[in-house]
């Protein structure tokens, strides 16, 4: 029984490295990009918000928004203002 060409075991690893790569690239690219609209849309209701409702900008509301995105948002400020009645 012969084995597989080190050729081509080299280009099916790279293949799979590269596609690996893109599947990471890709979920990372979309936290990073929820956590920063979540930080801006925080910030932005932050300034109308009465400052008993406010959430402010934290570890854990940048974290929290980069998961769930802007329904994270919302579901924060709906837990505070449920919170301060």
């Amino acid at each position: 029984m012969q084995g597989i060409h080190p050729i081509i075991l080299m280009s099916l690893v790279g293949c799979a490295v590269l596609l690996v790569g893109i599947i990471f690239d890709q979920y990372v690219a979309k936290w990073i990009k929820n956590g920063l609209l979540g930080v801006c849309c925080i910030y932005v209701c932050d300034l109308f918000m009465p400052v008993m409702w406010q959430v402010g900008i934290t570890w854990i509301s940048i974290i929290i928004t980069a998961l769930l995105g802007i329904p994270g948002v919302i579901i924060m400020y709906l837990i505070n203002i449920i919170k301060n009645f």
